[in-house]
């Protein structure tokens, strides 16, 4: 009995992990649950990843390690975004992976780890195209002798990330990352480096480019059940491979309160919309602060009974109103779809995020992590 609430759907999570490992040429395989797992539950898709066998999972920073890590104490956790150093201690103490870019993270973590005889195991980022965090190929010969000067620091994985394989069919400028990251790895390997986990492929191209599987695929948003892009999925279609993606998440809230206004009368703030015929106007206790984005103001559409119903006016803080005046029967504290299926109605977040020109990853990503997360099986 919630008033707002996100459902997963434990069942799709476990098909997409399943579709995903097939297509994975048997690399280990790495769910990413950053984002409280784009906005699914990190804690919930843990552990149902965990349940059906998945050892490895990525996060962006030490806090979200440290509540996978009491979760699963036994999983490989890698964090893949920037930790501060006063946090390296603690990344130590409880074995969680890091990623490094800068020759002064090494020194620093040198001193952390000799102060307690343990070994930091890291992966090393290479910039290959994308200009984010990453250590420039004229750099990588300094950091590794870097490395080699400090004993209590392990390079167990090394990894880059692709700027635009999701969004063109052409594949050339993924090809040259590709190959500077293959020269790095050579790199690594003629300075005795041999790292057991090497890995660049997103969802994209866990699914349309094998030969950048290496030895561990990064799972993030083909995880959830949603294509990278409508491209990549088009992409699935005409080359006749076997893929499903089935979106795990619904996002649900409730009729707060029914009205019948008449022509004329102005809808929510700034008085942007009036209604052009009497209406039946329902109130959800749902607004930006809870995720949902305050650009589908007048153009947003949710779903009740199974009928589509448009967003009225602004979307508020914490309410918003939308038109039910399609729906034979609506009660209070009724179930209102945001996201998902209700009948024979869907609101994707494919849809959604092209109403306001942007990524469905925002969308889902974008939900308020305090509204409860509920597996359903």
């Amino acid at each position: 009995m919630e008033r707002t609430w996100v459902e997963i759907d434990e069942q799709a999570i476990i098909s997409n992990i399943k579709t995903l490992r097939s297509l994975s040429q048997g690399a280990r395989f790495c769910a990413i649950v950053k984002a409280n797992a784009y906005g699914h539950g990190m804690k919930e898709v843990a552990q149902i990843a965990a349940r059906v066998g998945v050892q490895s999972f990525g996060v962006d920073n030490l806090d979200e390690a440290l509540v996978l890590r009491e979760l699963l104490p036994s999983a490989q956790i890698i964090v893949l975004g920037y930790v501060m150093q006063y946090q390296y201690p603690e990344a130590v103490r409880n074995g969680i992976e890091l990623t490094l870019s800068d020759r002064e993270d090494i020194e620093q973590l040198e001193r952390v780890a000799a102060a307690t005889a343990s070994t930091a195991q890291i992966h090393l980022k290479i910039e290959t195209g994308t200009s984010r965090r990453g250590i420039l190929m004229e750099e990588l010969i300094d950091f590794l002798l870097e490395i080699k000067r400090s004993p209590h620091v392990s390079i167990c994985g090394i990894s880059t990330h692709f700027a635009s394989i999701e969004d063109t069919g052409n594949a050339e400028y993924a090809s040259l990352q590709f190959s500077r990251f293959s020269d790095a790895l050579k790199e690594l390997q003629n300075h005795g480096f041999n790292p057991p986990h090497i890995h660049c492929a997103c969802t994209a191209a866990i699914l349309l480019y094998p030969v950048t599987h290496g030895t561990l695929v990064r799972a993030g948003i083909g995880l959830y059940g949603i294509w990278p892009s409508e491209l990549v999925e088009q992409t699935i279609r005409k080359q006749n491979i076997s893929c499903e993606l089935r979106p795990a998440l619904k996002w649900k809230t409730r009729v707060a309160q029914v009205k019948s206004l008449p022509i004329g009368t102005p809808i929510g703030y700034g008085s942007t919309e009036r209604l052009k015929q009497r209406s039946r106007i329902a109130v959800l206790p749902v607004g930006y602060r809870d995720g949902y984005d305050r650009s589908l103001s007048s153009i947003g559409e949710v779903l009740v009974g199974g009928y589509r119903c448009k967003v009225m006016g602004r979307v508020c803080m914490n309410m918003m109103m939308i038109d039910v005046s399609s729906v034979p029967t609506v009660e209070k504290e009724q179930v209102v779809t945001l996201l998902g299926i209700d009948g024979r109605h869907e609101i994707s977040a494919v849809e959604v995020a092209r109403k306001i020109q942007t990524i469905p990853y925002e969308i889902v990503t974008r939900i308020n992590p305090l509204l409860p997360r509920i597996v359903v099986s």
